[in-house]
């Protein structure tokens, strides 16, 4: 009885473990951090949207503001900036404004992009509230709101918490971009004049042999026509004109006819105006010419002509059109060279700086890429701007990322999309770069009731613009919605490079009247692994993957491919998949996270250049079994077997364990002393050879995408996930620590069997539910062997499904044996043990579930991932 102390503490060893791994959890969010960019506003007509122009002017607002997170720290911070953490924060700054420019101006305040909840408020009178996190807003500030003689205040509370069905995007999958929030973009309040142009749709159309082109503008006016003082003999009028500049030399190549004005419920609109030119230059990626398109408003008294206000928009002049099932540009096809790009940088998170957009797209550009895929949803405008410059096709999406039907099918969810969709169309149409409006990705397109989702977005998507449609589908054998869309856009990953083959030829056929994307496909690295392409995480196995597929495209006559990615990025969730020394570092780009070049990425430009590849290097990598196993296994094999042949007591005890446990469970009850050293020993075995088999089995399945997202659904705090994720590739630590934790459980499992005595009437003692809890697990010992050999058994797919299902069984005799020998030790009936063990484990199991599907919707996103695992190659 000099053990029991050690039984008895088996609850506070569990409840101290619970503890450390609360702790360990609550330390991670207590950590703020914020990536400053604080960089002024680019004042030049290159600033992508809003244009300076000489009616209007802009106070910018980036610098230093005031923050406060609510239940957190405050202090200052330099905006735009990107924090990395989840939670609300509010930004407090100051501006001042003269009465003459409140008496002239009417005032509008702009975010290019903040994420995700913002509610703006100026002096404490709410202004507005925006959700979605990557598209601009602009809102008219009342005049009342604004103060004279004195400091005015703006608050932005900015919240960047996400949920599983009713937020654009979701919360993050695994594999997808880090949710940074903040006000992210640039920001500043715009002054215009009180009657002013609000919005310009860009338009035109090219001769037959492009010798010609017309271009049409069409306007929208707000605010309120200037009171004038009649001049006698003289009408006033107020018109719509606009003029084409060259944007390089800053000449004015031609000026249209004033157009009348006309209202439109609240808003003006001018009688459509147009010009037309001769020998215009044409944009396209190899030829970025651009045209300023300068829209005035003008008022007219007799001859005299005064301009109101001034709208500028760099534009592009090009034909694009789907003919026979290919893209035109121009008149010619066009076949894509793209790469996704992620906005992220390691120093400024997603607030980057203007700087480092231009590196990237010369990135691009060096590597011979003619389109860019932004990833998953709308860029900075000022990317666009650059996409426009250096020639640049973009295609531009909706974060609507890894949805499943159900939620697809929402009416509430179908009017969040519209909204983000009507903004992120509105702000970019008039940009030349822009080839497709994406309106997702890899969703659950696999459903009948995802079509609604899809018709609904491509309607409006057609309402506002002439461009082709398109959504990243990853379900090629029952996928029903790409029909709705123009371009058919497939995301495989597949390693095979048969099944590659076969799958895009399938596609192919299956669309023939539409443009066929590869629109993502791409392979991870180990960062610094140079071990010749047989490893297939190294630099070397990467550039050969393309090369490879690349190879594979020539004779399938696709529109496009687009690889995944040009840049590393960090995630929202950890990461299974590659043992890169962090979980949360998604290493698929053609460059490092800090935009080194990596091998594939000069074998991606000669690739694009039409030029051929030096020969890589195979090297002598082996796949091999961890040889912690087979040692791990012995040990435990050979101190088993010495001790069931050194211990008279143990050899006995066990094999009566196994053979007639009623009774071996009969002289627990009767106090017929098991000696709890010999118990505690059992149990340490038993833990330590289930470990061994589970690290095998997970070991296993490390590069299965079912298992990542198994374990980001199930596991609610992402700490938790990257701390299996790290045991799992490092197996050794694995199976020390998961012994620990299956014995904490066994200790778990006896302080209950103790705890629940008192309902059967049973008066028992910590040694009873100490030794029958470690003797129902005895069969466990039969692992020992498998563990050393389980891991190479499973590496042929046959014997994949009996090792798991062997595994299964011998836990659920555990179970039953273990409400067996309660029942016996508590002297009970045994239906009433089993219906109660039955249904306490039910309840626990159905507990789970429905928190899970309570706080992370798991049924449907279960359904889903099993629709996408048997409907992906």
């Amino acid at each position: 009885m000099s053990y029991l102390p050690v039984v008895r503490s088996a609850p506070k060893f569990f409840a101290l473990l619970i503890a450390v791994t609360f702790l360990r959890i609550d330390h991670s969010f207590a950590q703020y951090r914020f990536l400053e960019n604080g960089r002024q506003l680019v004042p030049s007509s290159d600033a992508g949207f809003l244009l300076d122009t000489p009616a209007r002017w802009k106070l910018d607002l980036s610098g230093v503001w005031d923050f406060s997170i609510t239940n957190g720290p405050t202090g200052s911070v330099r905006v735009p900036s990107a924090y990395d953490f989840e939670g609300e924060v509010e930004f407090r700054r100051k501006f001042e404004l003269t009465s003459d420019q409140l008496e002239n101006h009417l005032f509008h305040f702009v975010m290019y992009g903040s994420n995700y909840n913002t509610s703006v408020t100026i002096n404490g009178d709410f202004l507005t509230n925006h959700v979605g996190g990557y598209t601009t807003f602009v809102q008219t500030i009342p005049s009342e709101f604004l103060q004279l003689g004195t400091e005015n205040s703006i608050n932005v509370l900015v919240s960047n918490r996400l949920d599983a069905r009713n937020t654009i995007p979701i919360r993050s999958h695994v594999w997808g971009w880090r949710n940074y929030g903040g006000i992210l973009r640039d920001v500043f309040i715009l002054a215009t004049p009180r009657f002013y142009i609000n919005d310009v749709v860009v338009d035109s159309e090219l001769s037959g042999n492009f010798t010609s082109a017309t271009v049409t503008v069409q306007a929208t006016m707000e605010g309120t026509l200037p009171q004038q003082t009649p001049v006698p003999g003289k009408q006033t009028t107020f018109g719509f004109s606009f003029e084409l500049v060259d944007k390089i030399s800053g000449v004015s190549v031609a000026k249209s006819a004033i157009m009348p004005l006309k209202p439109d419920g609240h808003q003006w609109v001018n009688a459509p105006a147009s010009i037309k030119i001769q020998e215009p230059k044409i944009w396209s990626p190899d030829s970025p010419d651009l045209y300023l398109v300068k829209c005035y408003i003008v008022r007219v008294v007799g001859r005299e002509q005064t301009i109101i206000d001034e709208y500028d928009v760099n534009y592009g002049i090009r034909r694009l059109e789907i003919i026979d099932g290919n893209i035109r540009l121009n008149g010619k096809r066009f076949v894509a060279k793209g790469v996704l790009w992620n906005e992220e940088h390691p120093s400024w998170g997603s607030a980057l700086t203007e700087e480092e957009m231009e590196k990237d797209v010369i990135l691009m550009k060096q590597l011979g890429a003619n389109l860019v895929r932004f990833g998953n949803h709308p860029p900075h405008p000022y990317m666009l701007n650059l996409c426009n410059r250096y020639g640049l096709m973009a295609m531009e999406e909706l974060p609507v990322v890894g949805v499943p039907a159900d939620i697809l099918a929402d009416e509430f969810y179908i009017e969040l999309a519209v909204g983000r969709m009507k903004e992120m169309i509105l702000r970019d149409r008039n940009h030349p770069s822009v080839l497709a409006w994406g309106i997702g990705d890899e969703f659950e397109s696999s459903s009948l009731r995802a079509r609604v989702f899809v018709d609904s977005l491509v309607r409006i998507a057609k309402r506002l613009d002439t461009r082709p449609t398109y959504f990243g589908s990853r379900m090629p054998d029952n996928d029903k919605c790409t029909g709705l869309v123009d371009i058919a856009a497939l995301n495989l990953h597949v390693r095979d490079i048969k099944r590659f083959k076969s799958t895009l030829e399938s596609w192919k056929q299956k669309h023939p009247m539409q443009p066929v994307f590869l629109s993502k496909f791409g392979t991870e690295v180990q960062d610094g692994n140079q071990n010749g392409y047989s490893d297939p995480l190294s630099y070397e196995a990467q550039a050969r993957f393309y090369i490879q597929r690349f190879d594979a495209l020539k004779s399938l006559d696709y529109d496009g491919a687009i690889i995944w990615a040009l840049n590393d990025w960090k995630g929202d969730r950890p990461a299974l998949r590659v043992n890169s020394g962090n979980p949360w570092m998604h290493t698929r780009g053609l460059v490092s996270y800090l935009r080194e070049k990596r091998l594939a990425y000069e074998a991606v430009r000669t690739i694009f250049n039409g030029q051929k590849f030096v020969a890589l290097p195979s090297g002598n990598y082996s796949h091999s079994a961890p040889i912690v196993y087979v040692l791990s296994g012995l040990v435990m094999l050979i101190g088993s077997a010495y001790l069931y042949n050194a211990s008279r007591r143990f050899r006995e005890s066990l094999n009566r364990s196994l053979m007639n446990s009623y009774n071996f469970f009969a002289d627990i009850r009767d106090q017929r002393i098991v000696p709890v050293f010999l118990s505690t020993l059992l149990g340490l075995m038993v833990s330590a050879a289930t470990a061994i088999v589970l690290s095998s089995i997970f070991y296993h399945f490390k590069d299965s995408w079912v298992l990542d997202n198994l374990l980001s659904y199930l596991l609610v705090y992402d700490d938790i996930k990257e701390t299996i994720v790290r045991l799992i590739w490092e197996p050794w630590k694995f199976i020390v620590y998961c012994s620990l934790f299956l014995f904490a459980i066994l200790l778990l499992t006896a302080t209950c069997v103790l705890f629940i005595s008192p309902l059967f009437k049973a008066r028992i003692y910590p040694f009873h539910a100490y030794s029958v809890t470690m003797w129902s697990s005895s069969p466990l010992l039969t692992l020992v062997p498998v563990g050393m050999i389980v891991y190479r058994v499973m590496e042929s797919s046959v014997y994949v499904i009996p090792a798991v299902a062997l595994f299964v069984v011998l836990n659920l005799w555990v179970g039953l044996r273990l409400m067996k020998g309660v029942a016996i030790v508590f002297d009970a009936f045994p239906a009433k043990v089993y219906a109660l063990g039955t249904l306490s484990m039910i309840g626990v199991l159905a507990l789970v579930y429905f928190y899970l599907d309570y706080t992370q919707s798991a049924s449907i996103y279960l359904t889903f991932m099993y629709n996408v695992a048997t409907g992906s190659q």
